[in-house]
């Protein structure tokens, strides 16, 4: 039987949203976790990923590529759609129960030890699952290793880890309570992660690049600029996937081929194999074009723009905050001229809700409101601010009746777009068996 603390570690974890409660930044934790636990990690190379969004997406495309170059790639993502495992990965394979558990519970103690210590404190989750992926990663002695950040970059857990390519992939209002309220703050948090000598891809918004180039030079790092240093031209986009060609001084490939869907995906893919190209700097010379092409066109993220259902249709993108909402959107305008479109939205409280709800209202002026405490915000908060771009409203406490309620009224040619929180996504995919139809 398992002991309190392995279970109340996994409860945490499959409860929405409960993970960030009285969390806290820093590395003085995660260095006791992994110093005391013996492992030794500051020798596989890495590419770290931060920005607002896009992370996961990135994580994607340059673990596949990896893999499909014949590296055994560890990759760390956060949050996860469904269950715990999915946030760490060695290629396609999510980590063992079996493992996790183990690793769990040896650092039980050390947890326990790091409580004592008023200079070092107990662990967050998070902390412990960076700790148990970098600890599980060692121990298959992985090649490469492919990490997002959690939040922010600079008192991140992952930031650990020794980046040696590292992607911004943009920059917009998130956090603002932890990471500074402009987006010159942010970046500057975010850019944290970047180690002397590394080399930095990124898609920010040009009028950041100079505050970016700035904080390169201060660490001695490289700048490889989506739109000067590496270019796309966008051929194809379509519910089918996109196709775009790729120019930058090291390659030029044409009609790269993507199922992600969107303009933002290959903005993301185009910094994917900026990352590749990168790699070649650290010992890593196996990557090629083909195998850049495989492991871009094999990528698929669940819970982005991914068609769960086909008639009627049903959909679920994880829009969860203003730009993510604004994507959203223009992908699903381009791609539907039509109005006969429900969404099924929770968003969390943190979040700017009356601006996300501004740019879900230019697809459909029906929504149905859903909630997760504590995470999200409540019923009442999100009618009030619905009622500015909405005309028909409805509300469920329980994202599963909300669900069913869509369900039972969508006619043939209706769609559904499960979208805001991925917290409420993942719990209505969860508990409706909808990724597995």
């Amino acid at each position: 039987m398992q002991d309190d603390f392995l279970e109340s570690l996994k409860l945490i974890g499959s409860k929405p949203g409960l993970e960030r409660l009285n969390s806290k930044l820093g590395l003085e934790r995660i260095r006791y976790l992994l110093e005391k636990s013996g492992t030794e990690w500051e020798d596989i190379p890495v590419v770290h990923i931060a920005g607002t969004n896009g992370k996961g997406s990135v994580v994607t495309f340059i673990s596949n590529i990896l893999a499909q170059s014949n590296y055994k790639v560890g990759s760390y993502i956060s949050p996860h759609l469904i269950d715990i495992y999915e946030r760490i990965k060695i290629n396609d394979n999510n980590i063992p129960s079996k493992d996790f558990d183990k690793i769990l519970s040896e650092l039980k103690y050390y947890c326990q030890e790091a409580e004592k210590l008023k200079e070092i404190g107990s662990p967050t989750f998070f902390e412990v699952l960076t700790a148990i992926s970098i600890i599980y990663f060692v121990q298959k002695k992985v090649e490469v290793i492919v990490s997002e950040v959690g939040l922010g970059g600079r008192l991140d857990a992952t930031n650990v880890l020794n980046g040696k390519a590292i992607a911004i992939t943009n920059i917009s209002l998130d956090h603002q309570e932890i990471l500074g309220n402009s987006k010159e703050e942010i970046l500057t948090e975010k850019a944290g992660i970047i180690k002397k000598g590394s080399v930095v891809s990124s898609c920010i918004d040009l009028d950041l690049a100079t505050l970016l180039q700035n904080l390169c030079i201060e660490k001695e790092a490289r700048l490889k600029l989506f739109t000067k240093d590496f270019r796309v031209i966008e051929k194809q986009i379509s519910f089918d996937g996109s196709v775009f060609d790729y120019f930058s001084d090291h390659n030029n490939f044409k009609d790269i081929k993507l199922k992600m869907i969107g303009r933002h995906q290959i903005a993301n893919a185009a910094c994917a194999i900026s990352l590749a190209e990168s790699m070649s700097y650290f010992g890593l010379h196996q990557i090629t074009e083909e195998s850049i092409r495989k492991g871009l066109e094999k990528s698929i993220w669940p819970g982005r723009f991914q068609v769960l259902k086909k008639s009627p249709m049903i959909m679920v993108d994880v829009a969860h905050n203003v730009d993510g909402a604004k994507s959203l959107s223009e992908t699903y305008n381009s791609l539907f001229k039509d109005s006969n479109t429900l969404l099924l939205v929770g968003i969390s409280q943190d979040k700017d809700i009356e601006g996300i709800l501004k740019e879900l209202s230019k697809i459909s002026k029906r929504i149905v409101l859903t909630t997760i405490p504590p995470r999200c915000a409540n019923i009442g908060t999100l009618e009030e601010k619905a009622k500015k771009y909405f005309k028909d409203i409805r509300s469920f406490e329980d994202p599963l009746k909300a669900y069913d309620y869509c369900r039972s009224n969508l006619k043939k040619h209706d769609k559904l777009i499960i979208t805001g929180s991925i917290y409420v996504a993942g719990y209505i995919l969860k508990g409706r068996k909808l990724l597995g139809s």
